[in-house]
């Protein structure tokens, strides 16, 4: 008797991880609001390129404006106010000494000298407080200048727009991030690992990051992982540093895709 032999089904090779992954920078700074105010002209897209000091947004400064001129007020009063205290002072201590030269002839008791001298106190501390009020209007008014003079937001660096976060129109409260511009010179993949697949990334190992919009391969290597370590979430996030013979002329910050681990990766992937 014959017994029909059958060749044993081909193991399917595991499938290699791939995580979620996306093209940021070491180097990026946040553009916030200096002060609160409506949203007059934005002049940034995500994506785009600036430079240091390139106007980006303008606030509506009004109501800056009108605190401004209020301060300036409250100057101007409290500095009448200690022309005319230093004046009475002046005054006062005139008629206190004149008072303390007729006490020594006796023409009159000392009661009069002791009430210039009083009227001469309250007049002086009338002056000390006013030429303290004008000095917190000075702090003020230049305070709300300052604030007046960053109506027209700036670029912190050199680099390219993202997250932008604001419409025109809108009310952003101060210290809300408008933008952040990152520098494109010095790209970085940042992708998160599950928990259960942490133990095969570490710094050193070789990834690839394939871009979602033209399936590049990047090589890179993973150089850090994020300190941050939140029981709550389930992953961990680990950054890498892209091979410095890559021409990265077609990736940007904020291009997405996965990455794989460069030792498993599919044979025939194009560099």
């Amino acid at each position: 008797m014959t017994e029909a032999t059958h060749e044993a089904a081909p193991v399917a090779a595991p499938k290699a991880p791939e995580f979620v992954a996306v093209v940021s920078s070491r180097v990026s700074k946040v553009i916030s609001a200096d002060f609160q105010g409506r949203v007059d002209k934005l002049s940034i897209r995500n994506g785009q390129t600036v430079r240091a000091g390139d106007v980006v947004a303008e606030l509506d400064p009004s109501q800056l404006k009108s605190d401004l001129e209020k301060a300036k007020g409250a100057y101007a009063a409290a500095r009448g106010q200690a022309g005319r205290a230093g004046a009475a002072y002046s005054n006062a201590r005139r008629r206190a000494n004149l008072e303390q030269r007729l006490i020594r002839s006796g023409a009159v008791a000392p009661e009069a000298y002791r009430n210039a001298l009083s009227e001469a106190g309250q007049y002086g501390a009338d002056g000390a407080a006013a030429k303290g009020e004008m000095q917190r209007a000075t702090a003020q008014i230049k305070e709300f200048e300052t604030m007046i003079a960053k109506a027209q937001v700036r670029a912190p660096i050199d680099g390219v727009v993202s997250i932008v976060k604001v419409k025109e129109g809108e009310v952003p409260a101060k210290g809300t991030p408008i933008a952040r511009v990152f520098d494109p010179n010095q790209l970085v993949v940042r992708f998160a690992v599950p928990r259960a697949d942490k133990t095969l990334v570490k710094p050193g190992l070789a990834i690839e990051l394939v871009t979602s919009t033209s399936s590049q391969t990047i090589p890179a290597t993973v150089r850090l992982e994020d300190a941050v370590d939140d029981p709550s979430i389930d992953f961990t996030v680990f950054e890498a540093v892209i091979d410095p013979n890559y021409r990265i002329d077609g990736i940007r910050v904020g291009d997405n895709g996965t990455v794989r681990i460069a030792s498993v990766a599919p044979k025939g992937a194009v560099r």
